[in-house]
């Protein structure tokens, strides 16, 4: 499979700063007026390798084919992605795949299961990549002692909601895959950039073919469109490295 790499100065084994995480509400102590309360060893696992050699020491591990969750099975954990990136997925009918999301550093994975307590998706790392674990049933009791810590829960659920809103906004009614793909690579980049420190580049390992299903063009097209894209100076596609050279002409094609 013929994989197309975004690259920038970090690498899998760089972490996002815990301050630029979707996940800090709720892993932070507790200050009140009277005191500082730190929960968090009680219900959070910080840095948990996920395909790769390190992962061998990790409960995750056992896990087949690197998957972090699947369909169906009943909540247990919510997941930020620390470093790498995560496919979101849910299997069609005929056995094959409808890839529904990517999730970069600083996103959570699995706390939109909490309203209905199973997962909604397949959730599998592409490549070297690794998250901090929330316990939800540890979270909830430690939650009970501390309503500060519910409250925050709340507020990361409300701003992870919109978040996944706004990003799914960028790529609904657009009118062709020329302006599909150029949301698209738009949208990764901002999303992207407080890990990356660059809205022009960004690393990442995901198969053409991953992309062209999650935009639902054809992989063909979508090759087709890259080289439309560096003929027209909009990127620059070198070895693993994808650059945006015109983020005007971009937002302005996304726009079509």
């Amino acid at each position: 499979m013929t994989k197309m790499s975004i690259k920038v100065e970090q690498t899998a084994k760089n972490f996002i700063d815990c301050e630029r995480c979707a996940m800090q509400a709720v892993c932070q102590p507790i200050t009140t007026d009277e005191q500082s309360l730190d929960l968090t060893e009680n219900y959070l696992t910080r840095r948990v390798p996920v395909n790769s050699e390190q992962a061998s020491t990790s409960h995750i591990a056992k896990i087949p084919d690197t998957m972090l969750l699947q369909n169906h099975q009943p909540l247990t954990a919510i997941y930020a992605v620390c470093s790498g990136v995560f496919k979101l997925y849910i299997d069609n009918e005929d056995g094959s795949e409808k890839i529904i999301g990517f999730r970069f550093p600083g996103e959570l994975i699995g706390e939109d299961a909490i309203y209905q307590n199973k997962y909604n998706y397949n959730a599998i790392a592409i490549g070297e990549s690794s998250v901090c674990e929330v316990s939800f049933a540890k979270l909830n009791a430690c939650g009970q002692l501390a309503p500060e810590l519910q409250q925050n829960l709340i507020q990361l659920l409300a701003k992870q909601s919109f978040n996944q809103q706004r990003n799914n906004q960028t790529l609904i009614g657009k009118k062709s895959a020329d302006s599909l793909l150029a949301a698209f690579l738009l949208n990764i980049c901002q999303r992207n950039a407080e890990y990356s420190y660059s809205e022009t580049q960004i690393e990442l390992t995901i198969s053409r073919t991953d992309i062209a299903n999650f935009l639902g063009i054809r992989r063909e097209t979508l090759s087709r469109l890259l080289s439309k894209f560096q003929q027209a100076q909009l990127i620059c596609i070198k070895g693993k490295m994808l650059e945006i050279l015109s983020q005007e002409k971009l937002l302005k094609l996304s726009s079509c």
